[in-house]
């Protein structure tokens, strides 16, 4: 058996239609492959054959893990099932307006439906083709005195000894009328077959306890309220064809007339109707369209027999006016669905790899190209950019998509570790290799075995390492500090820096053969300032995020507060950003960030830097004097030594003594 797990995500789980082009696609893959796909639910004892009665059964909802498989674990039954299971992770994810409104109708049809069905007090088995249960009521489960979880799934044969419903299944042919002992009680038990276009899809049991025969009044108000409640169109003609029923909507769409009717024979109000075609024939007229009083229909009439006996016709039918014009719409928007369907794909795609990177710029998505396609190889990466630009981020990003993410992601910062210990940190060491080493250490590679090292700031590793690092990356083997055996290791290598390694090559600082060695794939991440498109996405980001950490309630920045932002050249990028946002986030006595709340800096354009110093004459003040001014104009605005404190970034206990000594009230 090949099988595999599917989180089904669609909006109310696996409802009609979605169950439709489920068993649509699995018909196709069983005339493709000649494989047979079965379906279970995650604690189910067995899987069910794919049908609409398996699928709508199991009701499987939003968020619930279903196993689809096949008996043979062959090419064919892989290729089946994951063929399947691929259509169902991108196929099915949110649903167009119109489609909404479709799967809202079939829904609340299906609603319907199965309230019909479990407020019949009769007992309802349904058994798919290959004589599981995929169906039973409460009144049933009562009458076999078991719960649903041990009969749905199982065999009929298993769960009810004496049935008939698997000859039902061979014969094709209805059974009426027959006596049945079910555990103590005695039921009169009604058979049919499930025909779909010629082919037997499963059969139907209605059985009654004989002692509750008396309830048959109250079961025929009950499908008269039902009838009455239906949204469609039914009609009923008796054995002497004459109208005997017309339901509310049916009055509704035709103006009430055929109202008027009941009683009337057939052949005075519609003689060549499809009522009478099917009424003479005595055979079933399906999904026929029509129009009638310039209502465009679908109708479906049926026969009606009783132990062998014609009892006349009914007719179903359901207004088209409605799903013409949604599909009229749907056809209309079908180039613009297909767009944005692989629009959405393509981002699916990199917010995968890079969920836990902000931004949609340019420059950040040619990155994400790149480290999209590095995470499904094994090559050397190198990741250059500004300090604070998110180097650590897209490696780990890297790491957590390749098919090392079950293994360790060891990071190692190069310019932080004293060169003095830099080979043993790498490499480790064993017992007795130096003074202080009482037992053996392993190193870095050796705890990154089977996965990924991150190393940061590698322009800051001292020559002698660069030849001892260049052999790791040519023969994946070193040996540790004090020790004479050599150990291979299988790890990946993701480097990054913030130097320029060009310029260090040509004044011998860094090796030419370890920089051709790293600079296998190279992605450099992009300035903030290069990226300003990205700011107001990055700080909403770190509204959330901080405000989380901090228990605050910051809604918002106002808009004269982005565009400082985004006028900011940001020397330290994202890093300088999201500790701009967590000071403000401290500052900020409301819920919308204002300018007051970022540093003074940040809101001053060029020629406010010019205007803050003021020099008469081309003369400088003295600092006093100036000092005197800044004060001043604080407790001017603020009028408080803790908000002016605030603003200047100071403490208040500064600004109160500044203000006795510049005796500023």
């Amino acid at each position: 058996m090949y099988k595999r797990n599917v989180m089904i995500k669609t909006k109310n789980g696996i409802h009609l239609r979605i169950a439709a082009e489920i068993v649509h696609l699995s018909q196709k893959l069983k005339g493709k492959y000649d494989i047979n796909l079965y379906v279970r639910r995650k604690n189910d004892a067995d899987p069910l054959g794919i049908s609409m009665l398996a699928l709508l059964s199991l009701r499987i909802k939003e968020g619930e893990v279903v196993e689809f498989s096949c008996m043979e674990d062959t090419n064919a039954g892989r290729n089946a099932v994951e063929e399947l299971c691929q259509f169902i992770t991108s196929k099915f994810g949110a649903s167009t307006n119109e489609e909404m409104v479709i799967d809202k109708l079939m829904e609340e049809s299906t609603l319907a439906n199965e309230q019909i069905l479990e407020n019949i007090p009769s007992g309802i088995i349904v058994i798919d083709k290959y004589c599981s249960i995929t169906f039973i009521n409460s009144y049933g489960t009562k009458l076999l005195g078991k719960s649903h979880h041990q009969v749905v799934g199982k065999d009929v044969r298993e769960v009810l000894p004496t049935t008939e419903l698997p000859k039902v299944i061979e014969t094709a042919k209805p059974q009426y009328g027959h006596i049945e002992h079910i555990e103590k009680s005695i039921v009169m038990a009604n058979r049919a077959p499930l025909i779909w276009e010629g082919e037997v899809l499963g059969a139907i049991a209605i059985f009654q306890d004989i002692s509750e025969m008396v309830g048959l009044k109250e079961v025929n108000e009950k499908f008269k309220k039902i009838l009455e409640a239906s949204h469609d169109l039914i009609c009923f003609v008796d054995e002497d064809r004459k109208i005997s029923y017309v339901n509310p909507a049916y009055e509704r769409v035709f103006s009430q007339k055929e109202a008027r009717c009941l009683g009337c024979d057939l052949q005075e109000v519609s003689p060549k109707g499809l009522r009478m075609k099917a009424f003479q024939s005595r055979e079933a007229i399906e999904n026929h369209l029509y129009e009638k009083d310039g209502v465009g229909v679908i109708a479906t009439v049926e026969p009606l027999f009783i132990d062998g006996q014609f009892k006349g016709v009914v007719s179903i039918s359901r207004e088209l006016s409605e799903l013409k014009e949604l599909m009229e719409q749907l056809k209309e928007r079908e180039e613009e669905i297909n767009y944005y369907r692989e629009e959405l794909h393509r981002q699916r795609e990199q917010s995968v790899v890079f969920s836990n990177m902000v931004g949609f710029s340019g420059a950040l998505r040619e990155c994400f190209y790149v480290a999209q396609k590095a995470a499904q190889s094994t090559s050397t990466v190198l990741i250059r950019g500004e300090s604070g630009t998110g180097k650590e981020l897209i490696a780990h990003s890297i790491h957590e998509n390749s098919d090392r993410v079950d293994k360790p992601f060891v990071r190692v910062n190069c310019g932080a570790i004293p060169e003095n210990l830099l080979e043993s940190e790498l490499f480790g060491y064993e017992k007795g290799a130096f003074t202080g080493a009482t037992k053996d250490k392993p190193g870095k590679f050796t705890i990154a075995h089977g996965g990924t090292i991150f190393l940061d700031e590698i322009g800051d590793l001292p020559r002698a390492m660069q030849v001892k690092l260049l052999r790791v990356l040519q023969e994946r083997e070193f040996e540790a500090v004090g020790s004479i055996k050599t150990q291979r290791v299988d790890v990946r290598i993701i480097a990054a820096t913030n130097r320029d390694l060009e310029l260090m090559l040509q004044s011998g600082e860094f090796r030419e053969d370890l920089y051709y060695r790293l600079n296998v794939l190279t992605i450099t991440l992009p300035p903030l300032r290069d990226r300003k498109e990205d700011i107001p996405l990055l700080v909403e980001h770190f509204i959330k995020k901080i405000n989380t950490r901090l228990n605050k309630s910051i809604t918002s920045i106002d808009k004269k507060s982005l565009s400082y932002l985004q006028g900011y050249s940001w020397p330290g990028n994202i890093r300088e950003l999201e500790n701009v946002i967590e000071r403000a986030i401290n500052l900020c006595e409301g819920e919308i960030i204002h300018p007051e709340d970022l540093p003074f800096y940040i809101g001053e354009s060029s020629e406010d830097k010019v205007s803050l110093i003021n020099m008469p004459n081309g003369e400088l003040s003295t600092l006093e004097e100036y000092e005197r001014e800044i004060i001043k104009a604080a407790m001017k605005k603020y009028k408080s030594f803790n908000r002016a404190a605030q603003a200047l970034g100071i403490t208040h206990r500064t600004v109160a003594l500044k203000c006795r000594k510049y005796d500023i009230v």
